[in-house]
C-alpha cells in the first residue's frame, strides 16, 4: 500500500500541512523537525525530495486490457497518454505500462509485488469492475480514465458522452436529418455504451421511430475501421434507409468512408457522417470529417495530476473529473435543403 502524507502525519503527530511544508523545502519548519520528517518518510517508503532537491522516483502503473489491441496504434488512447506521461514527469514518477487479461490481473499483481507500485492509472471501458475493487480493497491510489462505476467511490477523468452525442444529433436535426443512423460497440465499453444510449433517448425525445436497419453494432473486440466497414456494408446491404449517420469514435467512421466509396455512396450528397474524439485522421480523409472533439491530453494530464494529490494525501475524498466535448464542423455532412 502506497504511503501518504496523512500517514506520516499520523505516524509522527503531526499535521499534513507542516509534512507537506517539510517534504517540499518550503516554509517555517526549523531543521529538527524536517530532518524528523525525512527519516520517517524514508522508513515508510515515500517518495520525497532529498534536501538538495532530488526526488527519489515513484513507480506509476498505467494499465490497459488486452482488448485494446495496440496502444502505439490506437489515436485516442496514445494521446490520452502523451498527457500522463508529461505530467508525471512533473513530478519525476517513472511510468511503467502493463496490458492484462479480462479474467487475469494476475500480472498486475505481479508487477506490485516485484517493484513498489505507488499508484495506478486504468485507462478505457474494458477494466473490469471486480480488478477495481480489489484495488481499492488494497488500498492503492487509483484514478481511472475514460470509465467509470457508480456504485464505486473511484477517482475518474472522463468525457461528457452524453453532450457529445447530443450536439452531433442536434446539428443533424438541425440540418433537416430525420433518419439518423448509428454504427459503434462494443456496448460493453463504458463510453461507447453511453453514447449509443444518448443517441437512442434523442429520437424517442424527437418522436423518431428508428429501424432496425438504422443500426448496426459489433460486439466483439478489434479494429475499429473495419466495424465501420463491416457496419456500412450490412445498413446498405438491401438499400440505405438513413440519410445521416454518427458513429461512436472516428476509427469507426473512417471505416464507413471506405465502405461508401466501395459500394458508390457519396458523402455528404448520399449519407451526412459524424464521429466522435476528433483524432488526427479526422482532418485528413475525404470529405473531411466532422466530429466530436475530445480533450485528450488534458484526460491524461488531469488523472497523473490527480492521482499525484491522491498519494500525497491532498483532497482524499474520490471525484470525477468530466470534460466538456466541442463539435467541429468539416465537410462530411450536409443540409437535406442545399
Amino acid at each position: 500500500m502506497a504511503v501518504t502524507l496523512k500517514d506520516i502525519a499520523d505516524a509522527l503527530g503531526m499535521s499534513i500541512s507542516t509534512v507537506s511544508r517539510a517534504l517540499s523545502n518550503k516554509g517555517r519548519i526549523s531543521e529538527e523537525t524536517r530532518a524528523l520528517v525525512f527519516e520517517q518518510a524514508r522508513k515508510m517508503g515515500y517518495a520525497v525530495k532529498t534536501p538538495t532537491g532530488k526526488r527519489v522516483p515513484a513507480n506509476i502503473g498505467i494499465v490497459f486490457s488486452k482488448r485494446l489491441h495496440s496502444l502505439t496504434q490506437d489515436p485516442f488512447y496514445s494521446t490520452v497518454m502523451v498527457g500522463v506521461e508529461q505530467e508525471c514527469n512533473k513530478y519525476n514518477y517513472q511510468v511503467i505500462f502493463l496490458t492484462i487479461d479480462d479474467d487475469d490481473a494476475g500480472r498486475l499483481w505481479g508487477l506490485y509485488n516485484e517493484r513498489r507500485i505507488d499508484g495506478l492509472i486504468m485507462v478505457g471501458g474494458d477494466i473490469k469492475q471486480q480488478l477495481v475493487q480489489q484495488v481499492l480493497d488494497n488500498k492503492i491510489p487509483l484514478v481511472l480514465i475514460d470509465n467509470r462505476f457508480d456504485d464505486l467511490d473511484v477517482d475518474c477523468v472522463v468525457t461528457d458522452n452524453r453532450g457529445g452525442v447530443q450536439k452531433s444529433m442536434k446539428y443533424l436535426y438541425e440540418l433537416g436529418h430525420r433518419r439518423i443512423g448509428f454504427i459503434g460497440g462494443p456496448l460493453s465499453h463504458s463510453s461507447l455504451n453511453e453514447r449509443f444510449c444518448t443517441y437512442r433517448e434523442f429520437l424517442d425525445e424527437a418522436g423518431i421511430r428508428s429501424s432496425d436497419r438504422w443500426v448496426w453494432i459489433h460486439e466483439a473486440p478489434g479494429p475499429q475501421t473495419e466495424k465501420g466497414y463491416e457496419g456500412i456494408k450490412a445498413l446498405a446491404k438491401d438499400g440505405l434507409e438513413i440519410t445521416a449517420l454518427i458513429t461512436d469514435n472516428d476509427n469507426t467512421a473512417i471505416g464507413v468512408l471506405r465502405g461508401c466509396a466501395e459500394q458508390g455512396i457519396k458523402v455528404p450528397e448520399d449519407l451526412s457522417i459524424v464521429g466522435f474524439d476528433n483524432t488526427a485522421m479526422a482532418e485528413h480523409v475525404s470529405p473531411a470529417l466532422t466530429t466530436v472533439h475530445i480533450h485528450k491530453m488534458e484526460m491524461g494530464a488531469f488523472a497523473a495530476r490527480r492521482l499525484h494529490e491522491i498519494m500525497s494525501g491532498i483532497n482524499p475524498v474520490p471525484i470525477v473529473i468530466t470534460l466538456s466535448t466541442e463539435l467541429i464542423h468539416r465537410q462530411s455532412a450536409r443540409s437535406l435543403t442545399v
